[in-house]
């Protein structure tokens, strides 16, 4: 993957609309990779970004504690932009803020709007990509052929009822948008689109390696990954577990399964945790 330090001028406008897939790729306390969808994330100038925060969640406070963070930018014409950058502040007025809050999707909401604005210093950001329709049918190909057999070979589900009939189906979904998130050697965590991922069973996906294979190769067996997909219907599920080599090697393409161990809703009203579950209130047994 060939990167840069700043963004083309040009590229900016795409980064403008309400419309396009904005993606906040963190790391957690306990050092795992976290995903949050962040439609309101643009750059003011080709060396940096902001982002408006309307509701809380772990993504916004995972940036500000950890700092360094992924980014990825899909505009309604399908090109991509990732990159890292680093957290160095937030506001709840000032320019920015005036700018987010303008926006059509904000400007007329009567119950909510930005209360806060977080700003970050690109560090490294890549060129323009399409998305490769060719590679994502190759992909879903490929995981109907050899989904089983990659899935075998890595033996038993260690969590078979990690993900739920409504989150298997969402991801397994072609058409979906996918994308993995890994932590780098240089702790900034990296996103790339995975569109031909597929569920093969309550607890493992697959990744067919059609997508971005030499990165995948790249992330060492049994590190944690994270997977966020979504549906145009804004509906999306985060899920992540250990990530496994189940075809090519170390600076080839390479294609792997995620054994899921963990899955969160990240959707309004209260995003928290599916699996494992959380023990929300005791049973009233006494009155």
């Amino acid at each position: 993957m060939v990167t840069k330090d700043c963004f083309d001028e040009g590229d900016l406008r795409h980064f403008e609309p309400d419309g396009k897939v904005g993606l906040l790729a963190t790391v957690g306390p306990d050092g795992l990779p976290h995903v949050t969808l962040i439609t309101a994330m643009q750059a003011t100038d080709t060396r940096h970004l902001i982002f408006g925060q309307f509701c809380d969640g772990r993504g916004k406070r995972y940036a500000e504690e950890r700092r360094k963070v992924g980014f990825l930018f899909l505009s309604l014409d399908k090109r991509y932009w990732r990159g890292t950058a680093d957290w160095t502040g937030k506001a709840r007025s000032g320019p920015e803020h005036e700018l987010m809050n303008k926006k059509p999707m904000w400007r007329y909401n009567s119950y909510f709007g930005i209360h806060t604005v977080h700003y970050l210093d690109l560090a490294t950001t890549t060129a323009a990509a399409s998305v490769d329709m060719g590679a994502v049918v190759a992909g879903a190909a490929k995981a109907a052929v050899s989904g089983g057999r990659a899935a075998s070979s890595l033996g038993p589900e260690p969590h078979p009822g990690a993900m739920n009939p409504w989150t298997r189906g969402l991801v397994s979904r072609l058409g979906n948008l996918k994308f993995v998130s890994w932590i780098g050697d240089d702790g900034y965590p990296r996103i790339a689109p995975q569109l031909a991922a597929s569920c093969l069973g309550g607890g493992r996906v697959y990744l067919p390696g059609t997508e971005h294979g030499d990165e995948l190769a790249g992330i060492p067996d049994g590190a944690p990954v994270a997977l966020f997909a979504m549906a145009l219907s804004m509906e999306d599920v985060l899920v992540r577990g250990r990530f496994h080599r189940t075809g090519g090697r170390p600076g080839r393409r390479a294609s792997g399964c995620i054994d899921v161990d963990w899955v969160y809703n990240s959707m309004p009203p209260v995003a928290e945790r599916i699996y494992p579950p959380v023990r929300l209130a005791e049973k009233v047994t006494a009155f």
